[in-house]
This record gives structure tokens, C-alpha cells and sequence, in this order.
């Protein structure tokens, strides 16, 4: 489903751009960012104050338990991109990483919570948004703030209850919810890339909901330590010539994000959030401190915090962060059978 980064449909306009497409020979707009996510200063030139080197790629890890949002640096360099995407709160540019890989990085003047955000002064978001699709644009970060986006195996974490998804649909409950546990299924046994690439495009919207699922499941494995093998096989495919064909280009764009290890802020605070505490909650907790049905169910753990956390991803695009967390909870789901099925039986532990 749509995220606030990455392009329109083809068939679309612009839902409020008004500006006709930019001259091809128009000279870039300058811009400068306040602060930036790892991505983006790994896209930009030279090295980070802190001596990172993010201009080569070489991101600087998050540590375990690093709180979301942490600056972990600043940033010096000039990334050219083109405007691809104008929404009433940001602007997209297509951008190119240091291996020449395409990069759609949301431009916005809210704090960094993205993972390819750049936040730039509101009077030049606005100007930005009256250029037009293909206005070449001039980012300059020298002295950015860089958000980590990177997550380390760190714990399990706890079975929750996520709020409705596409995947609740009837479409999603017939086409999506098999695919979906057989790509779980997958990553527990860290074999079939075949079943993660299932989801692939799969639903609707300009990130697909079976993408953002598969962001959320990759997520959860990178953070218990599982499915190293099967998520590098589908790396591979991600980075073969049929990948264009797999789903849209901003979709495709935040997938090779997550198999690298880089997540937006609210996702890496989901997961902090379901490891830090495993003490049940109850419906009340969640409908109290989201706005949330309680017919959504009971959340495991860290109550305020969690529901917090769920309550903002869910308010992520019109409905990508509710089926990026079907993702989380299918994994945790699966990761919580296993561990009750490789318990002693109350008559077992007696025996013993």
C-alpha cells in the first residue's frame, strides 16, 4: 500500500503538484538537509564526522539496544537526484547509491523516521513541491545529522496483535495469507527464497502489501538472528535483471534496504519495543493507547510502549505499516509455535 516516498502510479498525475513537467535542462534546485537517514548519507559523498565511512556504503552499524532515532553522526557531500513523486507532505527524488542502484529518497521537513528520509527547511519543501515531476535537485548534507536505520540480531521478539491489514480482506485472507505463512515458514528454515519472492507484488497500492509484509518478516529475522541463508539467496534476486519485474520501483527500493539491514525508525521501534518486555497487556491497553479496536486483540508486552509503537506504524501510509506488521506478527507467530512445541510437557517435566 502507498508510503509517503516513492513514485505516483503511470496512470496518475500528481495528487498535487500543479507545476507541468520540468524542463530536462533545467539546473538543479539546491537544497540543504538538516538531518539524514543512513541511506541517504551513505549515498552522498565523503565521510561522516564521527568516521564513518558512509559515502562508500560502509554503514556504521546500530548497536544493540539503540534507542530509535539516534544520531549517529553527520554527513558531508552533495547527492544529485530528480524529482519523482510530489504528495502533500513530501517530495520524492530518485537518487543513485554508491553502486549506481537506484534510491527513492523521501525529502520532508519532519524529523527523520524513514529509511531513505531527508529533512529539509518547510519554505524549500514548498517551493520543491511547486517545481514538478523532473526538477532536478541538488542535496546537500555537509553537517547532517545521521538517524541509524540499521538493526543487529538482538532477541525474539514477542507474539502481538497487529491491527487489520490487506491480509484480513477477503483477496488478502484468500491469495495473501498463504504466501505470507509460507514465507514464515521459509525463513524459519532458512531455505525457499522462492516463497519470499511470492509476495513480491502481491495486493495493491504503490508499495504492495505483500511487500510490506516482507519487509516486516525480514525485519523480525534480522532481529532474532534467523534466515541469513534464505534472505541472501532472495538478495540475489532482488539484484538480478528480473527484479524490475517483481513489483514497483519504490517497492523494490525499501526490499534491497531491508536485505541489507536497513529499516525505518518506526519499525526499528516496534521490534525494540516487542523484545523489551514479554508481560501480556490486555484489549483495553490497546484500544486506550492507539485509538485502535479492542476487537484487534491483546498485545504482548511493554503496553504503553507497545501500543504506542503499533499505534504509530499503523498511521504509516494508508495502510502499508498495518501489512508491514501482518509481517511481524506471522514470524512471531511462528517463532512462538516452535518454541512452546520444544518444551517438556507438564508430564514430561514430572517424569524428569
Amino acid at each position: 500500500m502507498t508510503v509517503p516516498v516513492g513514485l505516483p502510479p503511470a496512470s496518475a498525475a500528481s495528487p498535487v503538484s500543479p507545476a507541468s513537467l520540468a524542463s530536462p535542462v533545467s539546473a538543479p534546485v539546491g537544497l540543504r538537509a538538516r538531518e539524514v537517514s543512513a541511506p541517504v548519507a551513505r549515498c552522498s559523498t565523503g565521510r561522516t564526522a564521527d568516521g564513518s565511512d558512509h559515502g562508500s556504503g560502509r554503514a556504521r552499524p546500530t548497536p544493540a539496544g539503540t534507542l530509535v532515532g539516534t544520531v549517529v553522526g553527520t554527513v558531508v557531500g552533495t547527492r544529485v537526484g530528480t524529482v519523482v513523486g510530489v504528495f502533500a507532505h513530501s517530495v520524492s527524488i530518485r537518487c543513485q547509491d554508491p553502486h549506481g542502484v537506484p534510491l527513492i529518497v523521501s525529502l520532508s521537513d519532519v524529523p527523520v523516521d524513514s529509511v531513505a528520509q531527508a529533512r529539509i527547511p518547510a519554505d524549500r519543501l514548498a517551493d520543491l513541491r511547486l517545481e514538478g515531476i523532473g526538477t532536478p535537485v541538488a542535496l546537500e548534507t555537509a553537517g547532517a545529522a545521521v538517524v541509524a536505520s540499521r538493526i543487529t540480531a538482538h532477541g525474539t521478539p514477542a507474539v502481538f496483535s497487529p491491527p487489520a491489514s490487506w491480509f484480513d480482506t477477503a483477496d488478502g485472507r484468500r491469495f495473501g495469507v498463504p504466501r505470507l505463512e509460507r514465507a514464515a515458514e521459509a525463513i524459519w528454515g532458512d531455505q525457499d527464497a522462492e516463497a519470499l519472492e511470492g509476495l513480491c507484488g502481491l495486493g495493491i497500492g504503490l508499495t504492495p502489501s505483500g511487500d510490506d509484509a516482507l519487509i516486516g518478516l525480514i525485519a523480525t529475522a534480522r532481529t532474532a538472528g534467523l534466515g541469513t541463508r534464505v534472505i541472501g539467496r532472495f538478495t540475489e534476486i532482488l539484484t538480478s535483471p528480473r527484479a524490475a519485474g517483481l513489483t514497483t520501483e519504490t517497492s523494490l527500493c525499501h526490499l534491497r534496504l531491508a536485505v541489507g539491514g536497513d529499516f525505518s525508525a518506526t519499525v526499528l521501534d516496534l521490534l525494540d519495543a516487542l523484545i523489551a518486555d514479554t508481560a501480556p497487556t490486555g484489549r483495553a491497553d490497546l484500544a486506550e493507547h492507539t485509538g485502535l479496536s479492542a476487537d484487534h486483540g491483546a498485545l504482548s508486552a511493554g503496553q504503553p510502549r507497545i501500543a504506542a509503537a503499533v499505534a504509530r506504524l499503523a498511521h504509516t501510509g494508508h495502510s502499508s505499516g498495518a501489512d508491514l506488521m501482518a509481517g511481524v506478527a506471522a514470524l512471531t507467530r511462528r517463532l512462538a509455535h516452535q518454541q512452546r512445541s520444544s518444551e517438556p510437557s507438564e508430564s514430561g517435566r514430572d517424569q524428569q
